[in-house]
């Protein structure tokens, strides 16, 4: 498959929306080797022939967007997607977090959600992930390296200091398989790490954009992994998975998620 035949999507429900996705849809299609971008938007009654005065190629669906999201890979041979978040939306809105996140949770590639207030992306993103103790982190690591390569992002890893020994074996484990894999690259990619609290009690994604919400640094895209729905507990379904507050937090920052799902693709330029 020619690189080139692969696509980003910008998921696009209506144009108040559509500047900030189309934004970074073409940002990330251009530095990722010049893929295609498609514009995509799904309704259940009308097309939108207004995707038109964007010339650029688009899809108008009629049907479901969950749908639409899993089928993404096999029907577009799309390696990311692009949608809004708008805490303000209406729950019937795909950009509402919640319903955002039950929409994206068939999704078999990285989707990025960027609020519908943002500034288009700077040209160097400043990146940032936790990298803890979970074996699922090196999934994270597989597309901070295509940020740092293709995007010329400047990468943090935020660190949890872990009490617990087993638990910091695991997350060094994890570091020196990040320090093995970028020092094998050409140029090899350099990053740097923060030590962030621990809490069994709060999720370190929130942990991490609370502790650089008012720090000198912007940072223009986290690294996430969405909750894998084997692991949901009681209060999940309840109040929503830890990623629906990422979805709400004050900074902004867009956030790359990645499923946790035993078929997921990745880029592998």
């Amino acid at each position: 498959m020619k690189h080139n035949d692969q696509a980003v999507i910008a998921c696009i429900e209506d144009p108040s929306s559509a500047p900030a996705v189309i934004a970074y849809a073409q940002h990330f299609a251009h530095h990722l080797r010049e893929k295609r971008i498609i514009l995509l938007n799904v309704s259940p009654h009308s097309k939108a022939d207004w995707l038109a005065q964007y010339n650029l190629p688009f899809v108008a669906m009629q049907g479901s967007w969950r749908t639409a999201v899993e089928g993404f890979h096999s029907a577009f041979n799309a390696i990311l997607a692009v949608t809004a978040v708008n805490p303000s939306a209406p729950r019937s809105s795909i950009t509402h977090p919640r319903t955002l996140l039950r929409t994206f949770r068939p999704s078999k590639i990285a989707y990025l959600c960027v609020n519908t207030q943002l500034q288009p992306p700077s040209p160097q993103l400043q990146t940032l992930l936790t990298l803890d103790h979970h074996r699922e982190s090196k999934q994270k690591l597989i597309w901070a390296s295509y940020l740092a390569r293709f995007l010329h992002a400047d990468l943090t890893f935020a660190l949890p200091q872990y009490r617990d020994p087993d638990l910091s074996r695991r997350q060094q484990n994890n570091l020196q398989f990040a320090n093995k894999i970028f020092s094998s690259l050409q140029p090899p990619i350099t990053f740097a790490t923060q030590p962030t609290p621990y809490s069994t009690l709060s999720n370190p994604d929130l942990t991490t954009l609370s502790q650089f919400q008012h720090s000198n640094v912007r940072f223009q895209t986290l690294i996430a992994l969405a909750t894998d729905l084997r692991a949901f507990d009681p209060l999940d379904f309840l109040l929503g998975p830890p990623e629906q507050r990422l979805l709400s937090h004050p900074s902004r920052t867009p956030i790359l998620f990645l499923n946790q799902r035993d078929d997921l693709y990745v880029l592998c330029d």
